[in-house]
């Protein structure tokens, strides 16, 4: 199972990661909050700092292996699109869609359920907004302020998993030995911490992401953004094989186009943190959506 892959490839790393790298998620929410920050409560930008550091704090959960709270969290990291198909055509919540994988008799923890961490820790981060709005003293809208701080960093931290096309793929690790390969793809077990760690750690910084990053802008629909921005990033996938194909990705020596690549999806991830950040503010300012019936 990939969970099993995915804990003996930890413990197989100095800095136990799938997701980026520490490096790569500090740049995101780094430059989420200098593009959004005028725009949020002052508060968050006065805990950048604190934001940034959170962003890592899921993949500090993997440490904890062989125990239920490892087992929960890690299929959150990643989406299996090959299992279930396009992206676009999941569940609006995330147990409607645990309930599609029993009917097609997908293993549960198989796919991943990345788009609801995403989902739901923007929920969390808007509730938090909420509070601190709405706090009948001061006490209480420090509390507030402390979760939404928290929030903050932990959405960050899967928007920038969804930036990674090896996130959204049974080839995460190299090419997958169980269908084809006509293309002859690296099935190398070392591509994923070599892509998103070594790579990003020596030849990639914040002043070649931050050219990259848009302003933050209001999502009228926030499911539909994030469905779509995580197809965009499944569609890079092909290309960034045909780019460690090319020797794009060599840590050692690395070279323009490679860096270029990984910058974009790092700019990415920090827009559409940014635009998440700020919706989820908006939000927060008006009534909490309806009950179910």
């Amino acid at each position: 199972m990939r969970a099993t892959i995915a804990i003996l490839l930890c413990l197989s790393l100095p800095q136990a990661s799938l997701a980026w790298g520490e490096k790569g998620h500090v740049i995101v929410n780094r430059l989420a909050m200098e593009a959004a920050g005028d725009r949020l409560p002052p508060f968050m930008m006065n805990a950048a700092d604190y934001i940034a550091y959170n962003s890592y704090e899921p993949d500090r959960w993997r440490e904890e292996t062989n125990s239920p709270m490892h087992a929960a969290q890690a299929p959150d990291h990643f989406f299996d699109s090959e299992y279930w198909g396009p992206i676009t055509t999941i569940e609006a919540d995330r147990y409607a869609f645990m309930s599609k994988l029993t009917e097609r008799g997908i293993e549960l923890a198989r796919v991943g359920y990345l788009p609801y961490a995403i989902l739901e820790n923007y929920g969390r981060l808007r509730n938090a907004f909420r509070q601190w709005r709405n706090a009948r003293n001061p006490e209480e809208r420090e509390f507030a302020k402390a979760n939404a701080v928290y929030y903050a960093g932990l959405l960050g931290h899967y928007v920038g998993d969804g930036s990674q096309p090896l996130h959204l793929s049974i080839h995460f690790n190299g090419w997958s030995e169980s269908v084809a390969n006509p293309n002859n793809y690296s099935t190398d077990r070392g591509l994923h911490s070599r892509f998103e760690i070594a790579f990003v750690n020596m030849a990639v910084d914040s002043a070649l992401v931050k050219p990259k990053v848009q302003s933050p802008q209001r999502l009228q629909d926030v499911f539909a953004s994030v469905k779509t921005y995580l197809a965009k990033t499944y569609s890079e996938l092909q290309p960034l094989y045909e780019l460690e194909k090319a020797g794009e990705f060599n840590p050692e020596a690395p070279r323009t186009k490679g860096k270029e690549f990984i910058a974009s999806q790092l700019a990415r991830s920090a827009t559409m943190l940014g635009d998440l950040w700020y919706t989820a503010w908006l939000e927060s300012g008006v009534a909490p959506p309806a009950a179910r019936k």
